[in-house]
């Protein structure tokens, strides 16, 4: 746990300071890891094509440098209301990185992260 709160800290950028992700580019493999969910939440809201991650800096990692990573954040709205509140959803992964041989690793050294989702959280934002 506190792991991956170090890693976090480390990595964490604002979406305007160039941590933006494009839901259809960087976040595929976390949707195509959870179909029925991203199916409903689509359904019931309308979500930015793009939104705020993490990003693994290149003093860290130049290899992965600049790679985005969960959390993955993306503003939406209610469908269907006249000015509903907006919800920023982030969907949580837990990563595991990887040798040039695909074997685990440690950040520094990995030439490649696979991520898996863990949970999404759903949080109003107050303007």
């Amino acid at each position: 746990m506190i792991r991956a709160l170090l890693i976090l800290f480390l990595f964490i950028a604002p979406a305007h300071a160039g941590g933006s992700f494009a839901v259809d580019a960087e976040f595929a493999p976390i949707k195509q890891q959870i179909p029925a969910l991203w199916q409903s939440i689509t359904s019931a809201f309308y979500l930015a094509s793009s939104g705020g991650a993490s990003m693994i800096g290149n003093n860290v990692n130049e290899r992965l440098g600049h790679r985005r990573i969960g959390p993955y954040c993306l503003e939406g709205k209610p469908k269907n209301q006249d000015g509903g509140n907006t919800l920023l959803f982030c969907f949580n992964t837990e990563y595991l990185w990887l040798d040039k041989k695909g074997r685990k690793s440690t950040l520094e050294k990995a030439f490649d992260v696979k991520e898996n989702f863990v949970s999404l959280e759903i949080i109003p934002i107050k303007k």
